[in-house]
């Protein structure tokens, strides 16, 4: 039988693991990744993958995707602009906003992006295989459960 002293050694033991895994992705996060040729920071991907996901989005679309300030958003935008990636075109209904496409060389780097994308994610899928779709169920579970906590600390730190 379990004790509640196992049951939260083993719930520290999975927070520390997720901790170890925030850290693994920061640090993957903070890097230049290579697509081919093509040399990116992890921001600039992603921005380049909600454009090419929904061509026309626009600059206050991605700030809410990616949790970021308008201003956040602008400044790398104007910086894939500056590369050549990412186009502006003036909203034909609101003069005050701009949609944003990816141009030939952006579109070229998207699809690399996602080529290298796929490649990590089926090499993760089958470091995986011995898991059950149960487990998956479970894992998400305990993932929503502890973003909901995670929501909690953050809006607490912002009110001190």
């Amino acid at each position: 039988m379990t004790t509640k002293g196992d049951r939260y050694g083993r719930f520290c033991k999975m927070i520390e693991e997720l901790d170890r895994g925030v850290e693994l992705i920061e640090e993957y996060d903070s890097l230049l990744h290579d697509y081919n040729g093509v040399m990116l920071f992890q921001a600039e991907s992603q921005l380049i993958k909600a454009i090419g996901d929904k061509p026309g989005i626009t600059g206050k679309e991605v700030a809410d995707i990616f949790h970021k300030s308008p201003s956040a958003c602008s400044q790398l935008v104007r910086k894939l602009k500056a590369k050549g990636w990412v186009s502006q075109t003036r909203n034909e209904k609101n003069s005050r906003i701009y949609n944003l496409y990816l141009t030939k060389e952006g579109i070229d780097i998207y699809e690399k992006h996602h080529d290298f994308e796929e490649t990590c994610y089926l090499r993760m899928y089958n470091m995986l295989s011995d898991v059950s779709e149960e487990d998956f169920e479970v894992y998400i579970k305990i993932q929503q459960k502890l973003n909901e906590a995670f929501a909690e600390d953050v809006k607490e730190s912002m009110e001190l």
